[in-house]
């Protein structure tokens, strides 16, 4: 199973918004994703329990760095073909995530 999650980050400097960046990916960093664009990320996942596991940490990140994150995560999805303009390495990687 994987999902798509998205973020934009509302940061008065840049050092803001590299240290919540930092912190964002340190949540769905013990799982498996590929970001094949610059805050478009596609992370696999076991169930349920571990996507509301990762929301949960998103919303701690976002609480605590006076809620300048917004945010979108897909429902849970299992197979599927994603179609763009990315490199073949970019597309293995996501192949691998998502079959």
């Amino acid at each position: 199973m994987h999902f798509v999650l998205s973020w934009d980050i509302h940061a008065a400097n840049q050092q803001v918004h590299n240290k919540v960046t930092e912190e964002l990916k340190l949540v769905i960093k013990p799982y498996a994703w590929v970001r094949p664009l610059n805050t478009f990320y596609i992370v696999k996942v076991q169930g349920q329990t571990q996507w509301d596991s990762i929301l949960d940490g998103l919303v701690k990140v976002n609480n605590a760095n006076n809620k300048i994150v917004n945010l979108v995560m897909t429902p849970l999805m299992q197979g599927g073909n994603y179609n763009g303009l990315l490199s073949k390495d970019l597309w293995n990687s996501i192949n691998g995530l998502t079959k």
